[in-house]
């Protein structure tokens, strides 16, 4: 469902759209408009959890994290978040194919850490309450340490948040052409 509210916005994201259009020719993406509708008690903490999680310190590499991001979107079925982290990570994650690996990641080639972090990633998206201790060891037997773990449960959580909210509003997918020119710009500057 589109809201009116969220779509027309305020007066910064009027401001912003039209800047947007006038140099990229194209509107505000949707993410944008609700980070900039509720900015204070939503967007900007929001904004700096997913920017620390997704671009800050970690053992994970940033293309493995949009890999990551991806493969819960797909998990979830949210398609305009499964398209924009599936670009960005196809920029990243150089001789991996990702959108084979997003349509069966079971049969894939992966080392595995990253086997384990998808399996962990899999269960703690869609059956959390079975995620264990065993879940856990496997990884740290794959040489993730804590911290590595930790950010998974935390791209999960931001991923499993937005998800939800890209589809209750309808965001609008972009399409591959605009992907493929935002996706290198994306991978390098972060949102």
């Amino acid at each position: 469902m589109r809201l009116p509210s969220i779509e027309k916005g305020g007066p910064q994201v009027h401001a912003l759209d039209v800047r947007m259009q006038q140099e990229r020719g194209r509107r505000l993406p949707d993410i944008v408009r609700v980070f900039l509708f509720r900015a204070e008690p939503f967007g900007e903490p929001f904004g700096r959890y997913v920017d620390r999680v997704l671009r800050g310190p970690s053992e994970w590499t940033t293309g493995e994290r949009e890999l990551f991001g991806a493969f819960v979107s797909a998990r979830n079925v949210c398609r305009f978040c499964t398209t924009i982290h599936a670009a960005i990570a196809v920029e990243g994650m150089l001789g991996i194919d990702v959108n084979a690996l997003l349509a069966d990641w079971r049969t894939q080639d992966l080392s595995p850490r990253l086997r384990a972090a998808l399996q962990f990633l899999d269960v703690l998206t869609l059956v959390p309450a079975k995620v264990s201790p065993e879940s856990v060891r496997v990884l740290r037997e794959c040489g993730v340490r804590d911290a590595g773990i930790e950010d998974l449960v935390h791209i999960a959580t931001i991923f499993c948040t937005i998800n939800r909210v890209a589809d209750a509003l309808g965001f609008l997918v972009p399409s591959p052409q605009e992907m493929a020119r935002d996706a290198p710009r994306l991978l390098a500057q972060g949102y």
